[in-house]
């Protein structure tokens, strides 16, 4: 049989009060925080995948603004090839106008408002956002240039939605006939002062086709990206309360257990108490 020295009963008393406390403190701090783990320590498994939660919520956070910002653009591009589409038809109208009338000052100033249409669409080609072409590709010049000749290089512009998808946010100008349409508004303006143009027509007509399917294309993509948007919030809170879960506090149970921890080192430092004074006593005989 083992012999147990009075020092080695002390130590072991003392060890045992020293985890009591140690416990009681822990329990405190988790009271405190609000969290269960606090330091890596507290539970290696369950801070592992508070920070695989925190990786994806932060990649999330950065989807959203990615559709906040293709959103925006997109909303830029569909409400400018509106204007585009707007503008050929007033371009169309005046065809028609130039054909069914025989006064001469009547085409003249239909004529006059074809090419002041043609400076408007140059600018609606060159339309930005937030300092980028919108139908120029990744090009520096824009779209168009005063010539009327296409400038953009066809570079799509790519926005991520999540880890596997991502759109284009613009139109390439080449597809809308950013390099046509000049050409061809001087021809009508110049036929139109004629009383003619409608040979123009059917050429017209494709350039406008061509700028709705366009503009058909974007509103997609719009939906698409909006779509995605409410998955990616979806999912930042289904993270949210995952790290709650795995974090959080359960304060009945940490309160009842510190109480528990309480007591038990009471009764420990009351043990010890004793033993210590003994010890004492059998020194001093």
């Amino acid at each position: 049989m083992a012999r147990v020295t009075t020092l080695g009963q002390v130590n072991q008393s003392l060890a045992a009060l020293q985890a009591s406390q140690t416990a009681a403190s822990r329990l405190q701090e988790q009271a405190a925080s609000g969290k269960r783990i606090n330091k890596a320590s507290d539970d290696p498994t369950g801070t592992a995948i508070s920070m695989q939660l925190r990786d994806q919520q932060a990649a999330n956070t950065q989807y959203t603004r990615n559709a906040g910002y293709a959103n925006s653009q997109l909303s830029t591009v569909d409400s400018t090839l509106q204007s585009i589409v707007s503008r050929f038809g007033q371009v169309r109208s005046n065809i028609i106008s130039a054909t069914t009338t025989t006064n001469a000052n009547s085409r003249s100033a239909l004529s006059a408002n074809v090419t002041q249409i043609k400076n408007e669409l140059e600018g609606l080609y060159n339309t930005q956002y937030q300092g980028r072409s919108i139908f120029g590709g990744t090009s520096a010049v824009g779209a168009v240039d005063a010539s009327g000749t296409y400038t953009g290089d066809g570079n799509p512009v790519m926005v991520r939605l999540n880890a596997s998808t991502s759109v284009r946010v613009d139109v390439d100008g080449a597809s809308i006939g950013a390099g046509n349409f000049s050409g061809l508004l001087d021809k009508i303006a110049g036929d139109i002062a004629n009383g003619e143009g409608t040979d123009s027509l059917d050429d017209l007509d494709s350039l406008i086709n061509s700028v709705i399917t366009a503009n058909g294309n974007v509103g997609a993509i719009q939906s698409r990206v909006t779509s995605s948007q409410v998955a990616v919030n979806a999912q930042n809170s289904d993270i949210t309360v995952s790290l709650a879960e795995n974090e959080d506090v359960d304060y009945a149970d940490v309160l009842t257990r510190f109480s528990s921890q309480q007591v038990a080192y009471q009764a420990a430092l009351g043990v010890t108490a004793r033993i210590n004074q003994t010890s004492l006593l059998d020194f001093l005989q």
